[in-house]
């Protein structure tokens, strides 16, 4: 029996996808959040909590390391849902820590409040429009190009962030 590596791997990746997406749908349904947390305190303490979780020894994470790094399912959710989102909406021009098309994300949540984030991913270019100082710089920095707009929820977004914090 001869069987060709892309006959081996590719059902592999296809059972992780659905995985993935599995893991992603009850995160935004939900259904992982643990009782009596509420939306905005689940988005602080997804990542890290204090327990040294957010020391990656590994430059990419995949859902493998997550899944074995001992974090609460609701954390596991959040880091495999912003995996994901990141490899299919950010990485084409974003890295961690390296400047692609567009800058470096690392230390993302310590140069902008999550709020100014979300705003970002969802129109870059109306804060550019009108006037958003950081914005503007950001713009002018990166030879105007400009960001695309992204049709991503505050929870799609919060997860990017987290995975971007746990990549840190």
């Amino acid at each position: 029996m001869n069987k060709t590596w892309l006959e081996i791997v590719m059902p592999a990746s296809l059972v992780l996808i659905f995985c993935t997406i599995m893991v992603f749908g009850l995160s935004v349904s939900g259904l992982l959040d643990s009782p009596g947390t509420n939306a905005s305190e689940s988005a602080t303490t997804q990542v890290g909590g204090g327990c040294g979780v957010m020391d990656s020894p590994m430059g990419t994470v995949d859902s493998a390391t997550i899944v074995s790094a001992g974090l609460l399912p609701e954390q596991e959710a959040t880091l495999l849902a912003g995996t994901a989102l990141f490899e299919s909406n950010c990485a084409q021009c974003h890295a961690i820590n390296e400047v692609v098309v567009g800058p470096a994300l690392a230390g993302l949540n310590r140069r902008r409040p999550l709020s100014w984030i979300t705003a970002w991913v969802k129109n870059s270019s109306k804060m550019v429009a009108n006037e958003d100082e950081y914005a503007v710089k950001i713009f002018n920095q990166y030879q105007k190009q400009q960001m695309p707009s992204f049709q991503l929820s505050d929870q799609e977004i919060k997860a990017i962030v987290a995975y971007v914090e746990y990549q840190e």
